[in-house]
């Protein structure tokens, strides 16, 4: 098997693992359906600025979902962003190698969401932000190194992390810029979202 058989076949695996466990976790009707509709919100936010190459709040959005919601629906929304937002800029092996990175941005923002604290200040966000922007573009460099590489060493490896380097820095910046501008607001609405979405049922008072 070839190093990019084998490469993408453990992605998929992971990708399909993640999905399956969010199923299993049993979510209700109100917690998919904000799931869904943040993840429809993560993919708007990418085809927005499609004429920018690598500026997108997609990250952002899926940080803030796992923040808010945990882990396993903050990678589905994540998942869900890159695999559907590829149906306008194309599918290809590409597409899982995607869906495990800003999967994986989500489950970092559930990871974070304790050390933060609930309101955590407008630069850290940004600055988390910016390093969850940073790692998904290695990620990538690492599935091109993968998929393209002729003799996969370690110097086609950085010539790769070289080229890449201008559109890493436009989606770090971009990242940041969104989350100083945005971030705070998004948080307290997907916070007060989450809140609404879970009922409890009270017994009747004796009487």
């Amino acid at each position: 098997m070839t190093w990019a058989l084998a490469s993408t076949a453990i992605v998929i695996v992971g990708v399909v693992a993640a999905l399956a466990w969010f199923e299993r976790t049993g979510p209700d009707a109100r917690q998919v359906a904000l799931v869904a509709a943040l993840a429809a919100l993560a993919v708007a936010g990418r085809l927005a600025f499609a004429p920018l190459p690598s500026v997108k709040p997609t990250t952002d959005l899926v940080f803030l979902a796992g923040f808010a919601f945990g882990a396993t629906p903050g990678f589905v929304v994540g998942a869900t962003a890159a695999l559907v937002s590829n149906m306008a800029f194309g599918q290809g092996v590409h597409t899982p190698w995607q869906m495990l990175a800003w999967g994986g941005v989500g489950v970092v923002g559930a990871l974070l969401a304790r050390p933060l604290g609930r309101r955590p200040h407008p630069f850290v966000l940004a600055l988390v932000c910016g390093l969850c922007a940073w790692g998904f573009s290695a990620f990538m460099d690492l599935s091109v190194w993968t998929q393209t590489a002729p003799g996969h060493t370690l110097d086609d490896l950085l010539a790769i992390v070289a080229r890449g380097v201008p559109f890493t820095a436009a989606h770090v910046v971009g990242s940041v810029l969104f989350a100083l501008a945005f971030g705070r607001p998004v948080l307290v609405a997907l916070e007060r979202a989450e809140r609404r979405a879970h009922v409890v049922w009270l017994a009747p008072a004796d009487g």
